[in-house]
């Protein structure tokens, strides 16, 4: 998946529940698809977030893989 953030702020954490990314307007974001990158993303501020995202995936694949949930203290 590839992403452009258009408004709000991403905080972004991946299956260590760590956070590996703040995106804020105008920035690219990048996601590796397979259930071995799990990612979480959570607006944690008071402006909604809106992120236009462009998945480019074979022909007829799901645009997700389901995963477990990591178990993040925050969800």
């Amino acid at each position: 998946m590839y992403g452009i953030m258009r408004q709000g702020t991403l905080t972004h954490s991946d299956s260590d529940c760590a956070t590996d990314g703040v995106y804020s307007s105008g920035a690219a974001i990048v996601e590796m698809p397979g259930a071995d990158h799990v990612h979480i993303g959570r607006n944690l501020g008071s402006v909604p977030v809106v992120l236009d995202a462009l998945y480019v995936d074979p022909a007829g694949s799901a645009p997700t893989v389901d995963a477990p949930n990591p178990g993040c203290d925050f969800q």
